[in-house]
C-alpha cells in the first residue's frame, strides 16, 4: 500500500475544498431575489404577468445548470488531481494546456451532454 505523501494531503486538501460548492444559502438568496425581481415587474409594468409555471420552469432550468456545473467541475477536478492521464478525456480534448474559460465551457458541456444522456460516445 502506498505511503500518505505530500501529494496524497495536497489531494485530500483540494477534495475537501469541494464542499465549498455547497453554499446553498447565497443560491437560496439568488432564488429569493429571482422571486422579488418578478413580483417588482409584476407590479411596476402592470399589464406583464409572470405565471407560476414559467416561474418553475425558469427555477428547474436554473437548477439543472447549477447541477450541471457542479458536475462538470467535479468531474474535471478528478482528472487535474491524478496529473491529467493520458487516457483522459482531457488529454483526449486537448484541454489540458488550455485557459480556464475553456476548459470550464468543455467542462460543463460534457456534464450537460452527460444530463441528457447524448454524450457516452463522445
Amino acid at each position: 500500500m502506498e505511503s500518505f505523501t505530500a501529494k496524497n494531503s495536497v489531494k485530500l486538501l483540494k477534495l475537501l475544498l469541494v464542499f465549498k460548492l455547497f453554499r446553498f444559502r447565497r443560491l437560496n438568496k439568488a432564488y429569493d431575489l429571482a422571486g422579488t425581481i418578478s413580483r417588482h415587474i409584476e407590479a411596476h409594468l402592470g399589464g406583464i404577468r409572470i405565471t407560476d409555471g414559467f416561474a418553475k420552469v425558469t427555477s428547474l432550468f436554473f437548477w439543472a445548470l447549477i447541477l450541471a456545473h457542479w458536475i462538470g467541475c467535479f468531474n474535471f477536478m478528478l482528472v487535474q488531481s491524478y496529473d491529467f492521464p493520458d487516457d483522459s478525456w482531457v488529454v483526449a480534448a486537448g484541454l489540458d494546456e488550455e485557459t480556464p474559460v475553456v476548459q470550464w465551457s468543455f467542462a460543463l458541456f460534457k456534464a450537460l451532454a452527460a444530463m441528457i444522456v447524448i454524450g457516452f460516445e463522445t
